[in-house]
């Protein structure tokens, strides 16, 4: 957004709300799991732009939502659609690590429902 946009900051809040336990916050990993989509094609274009100067932790977190979102949306190539031959390699590398780690998370996630449910 700020490549193309003008990005206006602020050094005091602009806006007040009451958290909600229904909210946002508390649902996030429900909300990646029903609407990957937008979240896939966000990391997808991040690997479009110029990554020089973009620390190694910011890359390793590009790279596993990468992964995560890939998996959850069951995207067919997702090593293909990676531009840059180093983030393919290394998507490449993390890939199966990442995708395991994934859907065990998942699977945890419905065992830990299911727990709340009985009870």
């Amino acid at each position: 957004m700020d490549i193309q946009y003008e990005v206006r900051c602020f050094n005091k809040p602009i806006m007040i709300c009451e958290y909600q336990k229904e909210g946002y916050s508390k649902n996030i990993l429900d909300l990646f799991k029903k609407y990957p989509y937008g979240y896939y094609q966000y990391f997808k274009e991040m690997f479009e732009q110029d990554l020089h100067g973009v620390t190694f932790k910011k890359r390793m977190y590009m790279y596993k939502h990468y992964i995560l979102f890939s998996t959850l949306t069951k995207e067919q190539h997702p090593i293909k659609n990676v531009k840059g031959i180093a983030n393919k390699i290394m998507v490449a590398i993390l890939y199966i690590p990442g995708k395991i780690a994934t859907e065990f998370k998942i699977k945890n996630r419905k065992l830990q429902k299911r727990g709340k449910e009985i009870v």
